[in-house]
């Protein structure tokens, strides 16, 4: 049974839980359910762990701002002005999401220490499901302090529930925060099951192989933050090639790179090696309704088709007509950097579809692969209408003949949504063995080679450091859209705002960065409930 219809369940005492993190959270509980009342049994442990997952479906992640905040700010995306004008331009502030994400994984963090502090003293069954139960806490806030360090900087870090009174906390600097983040993530890794175990929790629940890929991320971050040297990206108004030298990202300062991209390498390589996972015969079959939670989801967030547990994903990146709403589109940079025979481009792209009262094309090429209209409907073309808009999200309505859905509605639906996969972990390796060793390995061409071929682009072979790192970057891009990678992957690498700044102007979407697009803005309410949050971010 999926882990989501639990979360029913859960929901009626989710709240009570925890301690908030703030003052307005300290009610006295009005419903049945209290910390002090709840944790009682293992069923109360697991209803308890559920509503984690439970979290996820609401305003603070999924129904919006865990999308939007991160997936429509960089380089690679672009959409109407009117959706881009707040978080898409970079005007953080203006953007009601950020707060609520910032409230979000703090309610997660809440959450996980009363069930560390509570589960502990319950009686199970059996020692293995404790262990998952408590597994699953600590990734979840392994999880969530490494999203808000990403996302913040230096955060306070709570690791026991705020009382009356007592809301001040100062912030740990960043190297602090990411020790707490492999500490949490590495105990989850010994407790919880791999997937195949008996063991394991319902289908969407991490296991051991979901927090080892966490771990090779937080390496791959911190590594190539605390890295130095060139990057070349494809981007600017001429979409050309552009090299730039990073710097140090600020708070990765007297980390080891090296040594970190070693165990970045090695974490994957468990993951690899465990054969648990694979990738899917053709891109494709990753996507769509019949495909959920295939072998190359490490960790795929479970959905239900209706208000309360689905996403926007079809409504904001599928093309009009096709159950999405024209929000956001692949820009012309990403597009033009994949071959012509490319699977992700050749199929992953909805090329036809019918919007402002006509049948658009994308793209206007010579080659028959992309003239394939549907029953020569196409009545005329609008080259400045027309953009690419990706088909990975979309699961169709009952209104569109052979799409199987049962649903009219386009908006909230059961899209699930890549959290890691497989994919992700072989150029994790690909990107991590080669900075190690200071330049690529046999292994190293071999896992980005995987995901090339399997997309039906050719082998790369011949390259030095700077070009495979560079290449990797760009195959991510490729292979990752809106898969909730770019942003973050241009910051750790340290060339956010100058790949941004070349790219300036986009469709009169404005894409200029300043180094406060760096961090987010810390919510005006934690500022006036922490005394010892020590202002805002930079810049704002």
């Amino acid at each position: 049974m999926k882990r989501n219809h639990y979360i029913i369940i859960a929901a009626c005492f989710l709240m009570m839980l925890a301690a908030g993190c703030k003052k307005t959270l300290e009610e006295t509980p009005k419903s049945f359910y209290s910390p002090n009342n709840l944790y009682k049994t293992e069923a109360d442990a697991n209803a308890a762990v559920t509503g984690l997952y439970g979290s996820l479906s609401g305003w603070s992640f999924f129904k919006a701002p865990f999308l939007f905040s991160e997936d429509a700010d960089h380089d690679h995306v672009v959409g109407p002005v009117w959706n881009f004008s707040s978080q898409g331009a970079g005007n953080y502030d203006q953007y009601w999401g950020v707060a609520s994400m910032w409230q979000g994984y703090y309610n997660i963090c809440a959450q996980v220490n009363t069930i560390l502090e509570k589960v502990p003293a319950i009686k199970f069954a059996a020692d293995s499901t404790k262990n998952r139960v408590l597994g699953e806490a600590y990734f979840f806030r392994g999880w969530s302090y490494f999203n808000l360090v990403r996302l913040w900087g230096a955060v306070p870090v709570r690791l026991e529930n705020v009382s009356i009174g007592a809301t001040d906390k100062a912030r740990s600097p960043v190297a602090d925060v990411y020790a707490q983040v492999i500490a949490d993530l590495s105990k989850a890794e010994s407790l919880l099951p791999r997937k195949k175990s008996p063991f394991a929790g319902p289908t969407g629940s991490v296991n051991q192989g979901v927090a080892k890929a966490m771990l090779a991320k937080v390496y791959l971050t911190m590594a190539s933050g605390a890295a130095t040297g060139t990057v070349t990206v494809r981007g600017g108004a001429d979409n050309a090639a552009y090299t730039y030298t990073k710097d140090v990202v600020a708070g990765y300062e007297g980390l080891d790179s090296k040594a970190l991209f070693a165990k970045a390498r090695d974490k994957a390589q468990e993951v690899i090696d465990s054969g648990d996972y694979a990738l899917q015969p053709n891109y494709m079959a990753v996507w769509g309704r019949a495909n959920k939670n295939n072998p190359e989801m490490i960790w795929e967030f479970q959905t239900q088709d209706n208000s309360d547990y689905g996403t926007y994903l079809q409504y904001w990146y599928s093309a009009p007509y096709y159950g999405g709403t024209s929000y956001m589109w692949m820009a012309k940079n990403l597009y033009d950097s994949y071959q012509q025979q490319d699977d992700r481009a050749l199929n992953g792209i909805f090329h036809q579809y019918f919007m402002y009262g006509a049948w658009m094309l994308y793209p206007e090429r010579d080659s028959a692969l992309y003239k394939n209209a549907p029953g020569g409907n196409i009545a005329k073309f609008y080259s400045s209408y027309s953009h690419p808009f990706t088909t990975k999200y979309w699961i169709g309505t009952a209104t569109e003949t052979g799409s199987g859905a049962t649903s009219t509605n386009g908006g909230l639906r059961d899209v699930n949504f890549p959290m890691l996969r497989y994919a992700d972990v072989l150029l994790m390796y690909a990107e991590a063995a080669s900075e190690a060793n200071g330049g690529p390995t046999a292994a190293a061409y071999a896992a980005l080679n995987k995901v090339r071929n399997r997309a039906k682009e050719s082998d790369t072979s011949g390259l030095n450091q700077q070009q495979f790192r560079s290449l990797v970057l760009e195959e991510r891009g490729k292979e990752l859209y809106q898969e909730n990678n770019r942003r973050f992957d241009l910051i750790r690498w340290g060339i956010f705002t100058q790949v941004m700044n070349q790219v300036g102007t986009m469709e009169n979407v404005i894409k200029t960065r300043a180094k406060k697009n760096l961090l987010f803005p810390i919510p005006q309410s934690e500022i006036n409930a922490n005394k010892l949050i020590g202002g805002n971010n930079p810049g704002w």
